[in-house]
């Protein structure tokens, strides 16, 4: 007797075995991630329905989203590859709606955390040791004056960055995307302002340094012809551009720097942007959030819960805290898959959108509010529908915008320099120096005498081998 059951009981191992080796071929899962506690459940056909939630468990079961085992007939493997997709996660959801709303658990049971995507935050820098943002930090640079690392001394990069990729270390926050690379560049200073010169020079470093998606949670009324060179020439070399679509929506426009209701915000209005509004706990749009052409999708930019300086955390709303949700989804995609352009990512990120307001687009919501289960889930999609208008059809004009003192931005036509749109007397005039440039797209910053800004760029427009000459504007957090 003891025999036979000796013989059925290896007939049953040998059987599993075969059935485990079969079954490995056909997993999906991310590379790097190990099966949860190193062991892998063999299934038995003859077995109860179990539904999703008993993923849920202390092991990681193997096959299909719904499962058929009991507990007579489970029998338990060392798990020796790392080809399986473990979650793991774990969040306390009574602080934040958000990542439930956007489904981002759901995103992340298709083995797509964000590893190998670097996202930069453009922004007033990041807490360098904060404990859930530590391990996803990679070198930044800071482009403020007076500063050498891109160390946060004001806060809102920080939160920003938490909503992108708070690592997954079961406390705190955690990010839309846990497991991607965080860029610091700081480009804000301690009150978070900054200027077009350096939000340009900000932009074109990440770029070259590696980033795939830049998220830009800042913005100003100008138009700025350097901005725009810096976004086209980031998205020329591969990179996906996210922005916050602008806090002028409602009454109290003014408060957020804003000249009327709606006001365009740039870079968010950029052709090569993806501009986003901000959405409450209820799928509405948040009292604060942009109307406008260039508005692509929304996302939760509301009461958002993440980190903050200091090892802490903190509760804000804006359009800033929209972009980042954003820019996580992004992450997510390209590391399902890397071989996708940056365009078709973005289109991705729009198509699989959840409709809200009026049918189709609106200006409210773009396509909806983004859905990362969608997102993951969905088939490719390319086309753009209907409706949609990625520039601003007609841009307010040359607005009156805070400037900095005695700082001009100047692209010259190749071949000229400063020397041949100046003569001697006006140089020494106005003190005319060059204090920096941006090679990869061709800028000059002048310093000038202060006052003077106004007649050094007449003088600069009036000479016909200039391509543009233009003040170096403020830029705020949003």
């Amino acid at each position: 007797m003891i025999q036979k059951l000796t013989v059925a009981l290896s007939l049953m191992l040998l059987l599993s075995l075969v059935w485990l080796v079969t079954n490995f071929i056909n997993v999906q899962a991310a590379p790097g991630h190990i099966v949860k506690d190193n062991f892998a459940v063999i299934l038995s056909p003859q077995s109860e329905t179990l539904g999703k939630s008993a993923m849920q468990s202390d092991r990681v079961l193997i096959g299909q989203t719904d499962i058929t085992v009991t507990n007579s007939y489970a029998l338990y493997f060392p798990a020796i590859i790392n080809h399986l997709c473990a979650t793991g996660f774990t969040y306390n959801e009574s602080i934040g709606y958000n990542l439930d709303i956007i489904n981002t658990e759901a995103a992340w049971d298709d083995c797509s955390h964000g590893e190998g995507v670097i996202v930069a935050v453009v922004d007033t820098g990041v807490d360098l040791d904060h404990p859930d943002l530590q391990a996803n930090l990679i070198s930044g640079r800071s482009f403020v004056s007076g500063t050498s690392s891109p160390d946060d001394d004001e806060g809102h990069g920080t939160h920003v960055a938490g909503i992108v990729a708070g690592v997954s270390n079961n406390g705190g926050i955690i990010g839309v995307a846990p497991n991607t690379s965080l860029m610091p560049v700081k480009v804000l200073d301690d009150q978070g302002s900054g200027w077009t010169y350096d939000i340009a020079a900000g932009v074109e470093w990440a770029v070259d340094n590696g980033a795939n998606v830049i998220n830009m949670s800042l913005g100003s009324v100008d138009d700025s012809s350097t901005l725009q060179a810096a976004v086209d020439y980031a998205t020329n070399q591969g990179a996906l551009l996210v922005a916050a679509g602008g806090n002028c929506g409602d009454a109290f426009y003014f408060l957020s720097g804003c000249d009327y209701q709606d006001q365009p915000l740039y870079p968010a209005a950029y052709a090569n942007v993806l501009a986003v509004a901000s959405t409450n706990s209820s799928d509405n749009q948040s009292s604060f959030s942009n109307e406008g052409s260039y508005i692509e999708v929304a996302a939760p930019g509301s009461s958002i819960y993440s980190t903050y300086p200091s090892g802490a955390y903190a509760t804000m709303s804006g359009t800033s805290m929209a972009s980042p949700h954003v820019a996580g989804l992004a992450a997510l995609i390209w590391s399902q898959n890397s071989d996708w352009t940056n365009q078709e990512v973005r289109a991705q990120i729009r198509n699989t959108a959840q409709d809200l307001g009026s049918s189709g687009w609106d200006s409210q919501f773009g396509y909806g509010r983004i859905d990362a289960e969608a997102a993951l889930d969905s088939q490719q999609t390319t086309a753009t529908p209907d409706g949609f208008n990625s520039a601003l059809a007609a841009a307010a004009g040359e607005v009156e915008a805070p400037y900095k003192p005695g700082e001009i931005l100047l692209k010259l036509r190749s071949g000229v320099t400063v020397n041949n749109v100046l003569d001697p007397a006006k140089l020494a005039e106005y003190e005319v120096k060059v204090a920096g440039t941006i090679d990869q797209i061709g800028v000059m910053k002048l310093t000038v005498t202060a006052g003077q800004e106004q007649k050094v760029l007449t003088e600069l427009r009036n000479s016909g081998r200039v391509v543009y000459a233009e003040l170096n504007y403020i830029v705020t957090v949003r």
